[in-house]
């Protein structure tokens, strides 16, 4: 099974991210000449380097206002590179001195006696606030271009995968995940493309981070406008979980059955159920996944947002396991609204079917009552259609799913390969609108990253010294 899935999540755009995602050349070229010339747009670039942290700071300001801009977006598209590496470095060097500049500052408010030392612990501090003011500004002008293409695939190539990873981890590890979120954003962004997941994939132990940063309690508290800041990581999962090499890390070996129930677990969020579905839509179409899926036990799960319990009649609720039944008729169940998990959902019944063992413990589970309640009130042609073929394998015997038909054709599994393969079409990872639309939105903007984005000259006037600036490396 590794071919079903190359181009599946893989080929999902990742997150609300940027309005512009999926840069279009032709549309660039119909735009009107820009305000600001390659080499105006490369200079406030090449101030990310500048040896003064607050003229970084501002520096970055300035680019991330202008991710809002198509000239800018459509100058990172042909020169990805000069974008992409001053920014992943701005953000690196930032975490790095956020964590120096906060230890530095606590120290010396502890032991501070003097005047003298009470400055410099205040001192401290306003550079780590810098500090992390800028890496917020960078990191959220790395989540809006690396929507485009050719940015995505150039961050691949500066290791970005490993390298925002990393520095997430390390922050993580020190107590801190203020900036949590746009790593996340960054990483689902870039591991929309097949490079960025075998990036991840290589470090088994980072993406065993990731996933258990994602499902860890208590989360992070809500920041810039995010309820959940780690509810991207569930897109990072699913896409990595396009990959065989990355079904295997996570559903393989001793530890899947664990990592899979992990996985189920955060099916109970709702926000987070798209991506979850999506992930375990992967892993349930990879016959060698079944074991660990099994193992997970994920229908009662899903049967509380794929059962339509009320329409159901207590003898046909008695086709369901005693326990199950139960526990749907006290807590509720209903069918979801959203057609995008329901896909999902009738996938991963699909994909269990193609194995015996899948198909025991569907069974057994009581797939086929909820199929049945399902199928009646599912709205979508292609949810249906789904559906109706893995019907059949759970209320046939074993026997006749290997018999031939009567007339000479293929037998039922061969029909229910052929529906598996349409499964290689892309899958749809953004996070639901309430207004169902799928544009995406730019990530809200720190208070630290406030400014306007039209003037470029006037960046710098007030900071002290920037007159004497020279020109920026480029």
């Amino acid at each position: 099974g590794g071919s079903n899935f190359e181009h599946s999540a893989a080929s999902a755009p990742g997150l609300p991210s940027s309005a512009c995602t999926d840069v279009e050349t032709d549309a660039m070229a119909d735009e009107p000449a820009s305000a600001y010339s390659d080499e105006e747009f490369a200079e406030l670039l090449g101030f990310l380097s500048d040896p003064k942290m607050e003229v970084q700071r501002f520096a970055v300001e300035g680019v991330l206002s202008q991710t809002e801009s198509p000239h800018f977006l459509e100058y990172c598209r042909r020169q990805p590179r000069k974008a992409a590496r001053p920014l992943l470095r701005l953000a690196e060097k930032a975490e790095a001195e956020n964590a120096t500049s906060s230890a530095a500052a606590t120290l010396a408010a502890d032991g501070a006696t003097t005047s003298e030392q009470a400055k410099a612990a205040r001192q401290a501090a306003v550079e780590a606030v810098a500090a992390s003011a800028a890496g917020s500004s960078a990191l959220q002008a790395l989540v809006n271009i690396s929507t485009i293409p050719t940015v995505r695939d150039e961050l691949v190539e500066l290791s970005a995968p490993r390298r925002t990873a990393e520095a997430m981890k390390g922050g993580w590890l020190e107590g801190r995940s203020g900036l949590a979120h746009w790593y996340a954003m960054l990483l689902a962004n870039i591991t929309t493309a097949k490079a960025g997941q075998e990036a991840l994939c290589a470090d088994e132990t980072m993406l065993r981070f990731l996933l258990a940063a994602f499902i860890s309690k208590p989360r992070p508290p809500a920041r810039a406008g995010y309820e959940d800041p780690l509810i991207f990581l569930g897109k990072v999962i699913g896409n990595v979980c396009a990959l065989e090499a990355g079904r295997r890390t996570l559903a393989g070996g001793e530890q899947g059955p664990g990592t899979v129930a992990a996985i189920v677990n955060e099916l109970a969020d709702r926000p987070r159920r798209h991506d979850v579905m999506s992930a375990l839509r992967n892993l349930s179409l990879d016959n060698e996944c079944h074991p660990a899926v099994i193992a997970a036990d994920p229908l009662p799960s899903m049967a509380r947002f794929l059962y339509p319990v009320d329409k159901a009649s207590v003898e046909q609720r008695t086709q369901l396991p005693e326990a199950l039944g139960a526990a749907l008729a006290a807590d509720g169940a209903a069918l979801t609204g959203e057609a995008p998990v329901r896909l999902a959902g009738a996938f991963c019944i699909l994909g269990l079917c193609r194995t015996r063992e899948g198909r025991e413990y569907l069974r057994a589970a009581g797939a086929c009552e909820v199929l049945r309640a399902w199928k009646q009130e599912e709205s979508e042609e292609e949810v249906r259609s789904v559906l109706e073929a893995a019907e059949p394998p759970l209320t046939s015997t074993e026997e006749e799913l290997e018999a031939p038909q009567e007339d000479g054709g293929q037998g039922l599994m061969a029909e229910v390969d052929e529906a598996v393969d349409k499964a290689t079409a892309p899958t749809w990872c953004a996070p639901d609108r309430p207004d169902g639309s799928t544009e995406r939105p730019l990530p809200k903007r720190d208070e630290a990253a406030e400014g306007e984005g039209g003037d470029m000259g006037g960046l710098f006037d007030h900071i002290e010294g920037a007159e004497d600036l020279g020109k920026p490396a480029r």
